[in-house]
């Protein structure tokens, strides 16, 4: 027996984590998924400057990436006016604040935007900014760098820290923070859109040209600090049923070349280029399971000639052969119980780190179940077919006790 406890670990240890992989890729996957789809909701349409559907999504929504161009407010004006329009709130980015993304809006921002199951955004401390020197913290901005309302922050020029690029001619005063949502928005930090307009006044080509310090803000002649250009605006409809007729209506807008993006269906898109390669980690997790499966059964076929002495013994006291086959397939049963077992916990430990991870890189919090009807399934699946597969050696004792016994 002791013989057999290194090879028997090493087919275990395989074949828990071959589940581990399968099962984790789909967790993470269906995970990302589930927290996509839920960090926003409510908005109808995201109009913006004519590039990919997706990359504008990822840009806006999830904070991926730069945006490529802007559209001038002007345009944003014009559509505002439409008469199938509900509602409109327009962005601008560019900014941040040691790491984190800065989103120039207005405040009806955190009245129309909503997340999850249509779910209101809601103030864990403070209120909404109504000044342009006001600022609203998302929840993990202030967690992480223990700011409250009161705080003072400053800006900086650009999506990365560097000596020489902050505005550090003008302060915010936090005057809101967020309760946590599990999207990107706990991420990020919002400005009265003018407040931002006016921290851009003494730059030039990306390089600051004067100080707000040599400027008297009071004597600023009226629409001075209005935006000229936002990044895209969030619209939501009167009617869904207009969506499409909409959003065909905004690419043919005539004065400049925007269109208008279903959040919906561009990350469908994404999805089914990540669904090809969810699949293809699919499928070699299931070559990795039937390899460790026929390495068990190899193993169990190999250990035959050497444990005559043992089915001897048994024999002896009274063992019949269905006995000894019947002892082999549970050999192999409790090869996979130690193995689904070990990959339970292991898959547990895994979604805990991807799930940190995935709030760090992406913004979202997924949740995730214990163990799902879906995961039993597999691995119900995987004991069956190693029971089964476990039948070959069994046949084999059974036929050569039985030729014993009647020799």
């Amino acid at each position: 027996m002791r013989s057999r406890i290194i090879p028997t670990s090493l087919v275990t240890i395989s074949l828990m984590a071959s589940m581990v992989l399968l099962l984790s890729i789909e967790r993470i996957q269906q995970g990302t998924e589930e927290g996509f789809n839920q960090s926003i909701s409510g908005v109808d349409a995201i109009i913006g400057p004519r590039s990919s559907s997706l990359e504008l999504v990822l840009y806006t929504v999830f904070h991926l990436g730069r945006p490529t161009n802007n559209i001038t407010t002007k345009t944003v004006y014009d559509i505002k006016q439409r008469s199938d329009i509900s509602w409109l709130v327009p962005i601008a980015l560019g900014d941040s604040h040691r790491g984190f993304r800065v989103v120039a809006t207005q405040s009806n921002y955190f009245e129309h935007i909503k997340y999850g199951n249509n779910q209101s955004l809601i103030f864990l401390n403070g209120v909404a900014f109504s000044e342009l020197s006001e600022a609203v913290l998302g929840s993990d901005v202030a967690e992480r760098l223990n700011y409250n309302v009161g705080s003072e922050i400053q800006i900086t020029h650009g999506s990365v820290e560097s000596i020489g690029s902050k505005h550090d001619d003008f302060s915010f005063k936090v005057t809101g923070i967020l309760k946590k949502t599990g999207t990107p928005i706990d991420q990020a930090i919002f400005l009265d859109l003018k407040g931002y307009e006016l921290l851009h006044l003494g730059w030039m080509s990306g390089k600051k040209v004067f100080s707000l310090d040599d400027i008297d803000l009071s004597s600023l002649p009226a629409g001075a600090l209005d935006p000229k250009t936002v990044t895209a605006a969030f619209v939501g409809l009167k009617s869904k049923i207009t969506l499409f007729k909409f959003t065909k209506s905004i690419r043919e807008y005539s004065k400049e070349a925007i269109s208008a993006v279903i959040p919906g269906i561009a990350l469908s898109e994404l999805w089914s280029i990540v669904g090809l390669v969810d699949k293809g980690f699919q499928l070699l997790s299931w070559i990795i399971i039937a390899i460790s499966l026929i390495a068990m059964v190899t193993l169990i076929i190999a250990s035959l000639d050497n444990r005559k002495q043992e089915m001897t013994i048994y024999r002896a006291n009274g063992a019949s052969p269905k006995f000894l086959a019947i002892m082999v397939i549970c050999e192999s049963l409790v090869i996979g119980l130690v193995a689904i077992i070990g990959a339970i916990i292991l898959v547990i430990i895994v979604t805990y780190f991807a799930t940190n991870q995935l709030n760090l890189a992406l913004g979202i919090s997924p949740s995730f179940k214990w163990i799902s009807l879906e995961e039993i399934k597999v691995f119900g699946l995987i004991l069956f077919a190693g029971v089964l597969s476990s039948l070959v050696p069994a046949v084999m004792v059974f036929r050569k006790n039985l030729h014993q016994t009647l020799s």
